[in-house]
């Protein structure tokens, strides 16, 4: 190992006592790893175990380790979630041995006006994802609504017998798959208006049409709003509507790409303008309109700012430097 950085809250000065912790190690793999058919580039140690859906809490710690020549390839794409590691503040340097620091030294030849493009990018992606997320889960509540309280509703009207007396008897007898009833083109038409980016189990694009049952509709709906995934089910979700964790990380992927641009590094942790924007975030004191000016304002300025970084990155150095330090790592290396 040649460098172990504690990232995430932690580097940006945001952990709080719930914060998980993140690390991300470099390595020079053994030469038998490095020239043999099965070449090691990645390692993931983290302590959550893969598939479970929900937010790590304080007790997980996600530990992934790159190999040199992966590490470099990554940095020479500007990639925003490892370039971060060469400004990291010294308290969260756990590992740092010269060939690492000859790196972080000569980082004016690996970052670009390249992170123009990739930490916008980066920051749009996740902003796609809270914009679609917030309005099919919105949507998703708005088809089950009409189809409780509109169609349901009307429906009990029909019925005088015991069984059937409220809305919520409707659907008790659905869930227990015990009703059967068609429904309308109107009525099939106006639920397709509510719905927004619907796809079903199947990931496919799906409307629903005049004859299908009712029932079954309901139940579709009802399984995909109560599987949605975890950061939909969050407190600050139902406060604020968005998940705040996910939400603050677009403000510092673009106030990070600025700073960039402006001044050819990072100053962790992150302070001025965007870490009161950020805290207002993170404390539900920002409205889901606020958020998305935050994000407006600091996506202009890292567009407009003139920068002197260079056109791209230094790759016959870094070429050069691994070729180097890989050569250096074999021939002292003991048996």
């Amino acid at each position: 190992m040649i460098l172990k950085v504690r990232t995430g809250s932690h580097l940006y000065g945001f952990a709080s006592r719930e914060s998980d912790t993140d690390f991300l190690s470099v390595f020079i793999p053994h030469s038998s790893e490095l020239l043999g058919l099965h070449p090691v580039e990645y390692r993931d140690e983290s302590t959550k175990r893969p598939g479970i859906q929900n937010r790590n809490n304080k007790n997980d710690v996600d530990d992934k380790s790159f190999s040199l020549s992966r590490f470099l390839k990554l940095l020479l794409r500007n990639n925003p979630n490892i370039i971060e590691v060469l400004f990291a503040d010294k308290k969260n340097i756990l590992v740092c041995e010269p060939e690492a620091r000859e790196l972080m030294d000569n980082h004016a030849k690996i970052v670009s006006r390249v992170v123009r493009d990739t930490f916008t990018g980066y920051a749009f992606s996740q902003k796609k994802k809270l914009v679609v997320k917030k309005e099919r889960f919105t949507s998703l509540r708005k088809g089950l609504d009409y189809l409780e309280k509109q169609i349901f509703v009307h429906e009990t009207e029909k019925y005088t017998g015991n069984d059937i007396k409220t809305a919520g008897d409707i659907v008790t007898r659905i869930m227990n798959r015990n009703y059967y009833r068609e429904i309308s083109e109107g009525e099939a038409g106006k639920l397709n208006s509510i719905l927004k980016y619907y796809k079903g189990k199947k990931q496919n694009c799906e409307s629903f049409h005049k004859g299908m049952d009712v029932a079954m509709i309901y139940r579709k709906i009802k399984d995909e709003y109560d599987n949605y995934g975890w950061r939909v089910h969050t407190e600050s979700f139902h406060n604020v509507g968005y998940d705040t964790k996910f939400a603050y990380h677009l403000i510092r992927l673009l106030f990070e790409g600025w700073q960039l641009l402006s001044t050819s590094r990072i100053s962790y942790p992150i302070r001025g303008a965007a870490r009161k924007q950020i805290l207002k975030i993170r404390n539900q004191q920002a409205s889901y309109g606020e958020l998305l000016e935050m994000y407006e304002l600091w996506y202009e300025k890292i567009q407009s700012v003139q920068s002197t970084l260079r056109e791209e990155p230094d790759r016959e150095w870094a070429n050069t430097f691994l070729i180097r330090v890989l050569k250096e790592s074999i021939i002292n290396e003991k048996p």
